[in-house]
């Protein structure tokens, strides 16, 4: 991706927070629809890249496919948008943003008269901003479509002029509607009560303090505003950092780079519209400040989740942190998604037992 689109560089700092390594084998099984299968069955029909388990902070298993292997950068897609949150918690913390019922037009003026004037931020952290904006992946002309192919293929309009553009469709905090232009509006939020660039702090405040091994990259639109809706480019075991962030309340050896009460309020669910099983037919998840939430039976875990199935996948039940990248056939498909959460508890449970 990062030798596709241009972008900000993500810097690393001076030293490395190292992963102490405790490998086991994980001849894992389950049951799903049906039939018995393995772990090693899973990566492969969901044609992962690369494979990561930490417990209780030491790498379990780590493992790379096709090519790939650990100095390689992996695409986030939408798990870029945890990141993205996590920066609005940051400035909502240093006072940059008074409080998140405020309308982000008081912070973001550019983007009034258009669908998200007066919209409350928190209305946009869980994706129930109300303004019209289709997100369907193999649809051409849906509007995910048309934003990613004007802001970062063609780059004839910048991201906040698309922004500018986007209508009113319901009253806000109201619906539930998955919609990638809200999570790039809250990089514009970010940038603005900031002044600096998205890549930019995530180096300051995260990248460097968290002991990140790599520089990462984050595509830009022509305008130099990050994607902030996806489009990291990351190392597995900087991805896992991340994770290990919040499964630790937002600290990192004795340095508490995020505030505890942010982890807990970005990773459980508010309004009713995001409460479990109200999001999409036939799934239990809930949705938090861009973070995905397991059912309610599987205390408090949370995933970061971006398209062809990556996930950043955090489970304080097991003191466990899985990372996957994947090149999947398709998009997203419902059924390898529970099947992949099953699996991953599987995992959960069999490094409880030995």
């Amino acid at each position: 991706m990062d030798s596709a689109f241009q972008y900000n560089v993500i810097r690393r700092g001076g030293f490395v927070a190292e992963l102490p390594r405790a490998p086991r084998q994980l001849a894992v099984t389950y049951s799903f629809a049906g039939k018995h299968h393995t772990l090693d069955d899973l990566l492969k029909r969901s044609r992962t890249q690369g494979f990561l388990v930490i417990k209780g902070g030491k790498i379990i298993d780590e493992r790379y496919f096709n090519g790939a292997d650990d100095k390689s950068k992996f695409t986030s897609w939408s798990v870029g948008k945890s990141f993205t949150s996590t920066l609005v918690g940051l400035a909502l913390a240093d006072g940059k943003i008074k409080g998140l019922d405020d309308p982000i037009t008081n912070y973001v003026p550019e983007l009034k008269g258009s669908g998200y004037d007066n919209v409350p931020i928190k209305d946009i952290l869980e994706m129930s901003s109300g303004v019209k904006f289709t997100e369907e992946y193999s649809n051409g002309e849906s509007d995910v479509s048309i934003m990613w192919r004007k802001t970062m293929i063609e780059q004839s309009e910048s991201f906040a002029d698309y922004a500018k553009s986007v209508d009113r469709a319901e009253i806000p905090g109201t619906k539930w509607v998955y919609r990638s232009v809200d999570t790039g509006v809250l990089g514009m939020l970010v940038k603005s009560v900031t002044g600096k660039l998205l890549a930019n702090m995530l180096s300051e405040r995260i990248w460097q303090p968290l002991g990140m091994e790599s520089d990462a990259m984050w595509l830009t639109d022509k305008a130099g505003l990050e994607a902030a809706y996806c489009c990291i480019n990351a190392t597995l075991r900087d991805y896992a950092r991340f994770g290990l962030l919040f499964l630790h309340h937002g600290k990192a050896g004795d340095q508490q780079l995020l505030p505890a009460s942010w982890v807990e309020a970005a990773t459980s669910p508010h309004g009713p519209q995001v409460q479990w099983g109200r999001l999409i037919p036939g799934d239990s998840a809930g949705y938090g400040y861009q973070w995905w939430l397991m059912e309610p039976s599987t205390p408090h875990t949370y995933s970061a989740e971006g398209v062809f199935f990556q996930f950043v996948y955090v489970s304080p039940k097991y003191d466990m942190v899985i990372v996957k990248t994947s090149a999947y056939d398709d998009f997203w498909s419902v059924p390898m998604q529970n099947e992949q959460f099953l699996a991953f508890d599987a995992i959960g449970a069999a490094l409880e037992k030995h």
